[in-house]
């Protein structure tokens, strides 16, 4: 199984690898107002298959496709003796539910985890609608707004 890689500390930035501006947004106050201890973070960890290029790619359409076409977690961090798969949503709704669900599932095929994965969404708001599906899964959800 593949390591993690190069780690950061959870520090406040202008900006994260592979954040929009509104995830960035939600990512920092998060930084600036959890008591939960993080050890280290991980940005946009791939997880899961590339997309297969047409036959007859060219070596470097195959290797582009390889690196820029599997699933991107947002954050992996250091908690406890286990990590949490943080995705960050302005608004939690059913795509999240489905990103978070298959990023735990991924990332603990692929990778040698410290301990367990668990599923986090850091949002603003969440869509009422999954809270019951949220409990079934066992998702923290933290709002920030």
């Amino acid at each position: 199984m593949a390591a993690l890689g190069q780690s950061r500390l959870p520090v406040v930035m202008p900006h994260y690898p592979h954040m929009m501006r509104e995830d960035t947004a939600i990512w920092t106050k998060f930084l600036q107002t959890t008591k939960t201890k993080i050890k280290e973070v991980w940005y946009d960890v791939h997880c899961g298959q590339a997309v297969v290029p047409n036959v007859g790619a060219t070596d470097i359409e195959r290797r582009v496709s390889a690196g820029v076409t599997r699933k991107r977690i947002d954050v992996v961090a250091a908690v406890g003796g286990g990590v949490w798969v943080i995705e960050i949503k302005p608004y939690a709704n059913m795509f999240a539910l489905g990103q978070i669900r298959t990023y735990v599932r991924l990332l603990s095929k692929e990778y040698a985890l410290p301990g367990e994965a668990v599923p986090v969404i850091i949002c603003n708001n969440v869509d009422p609608d999954i809270l019951e599906d949220i409990d079934d899964f066992g998702i923290l959800v933290i709002t920030v707004s």
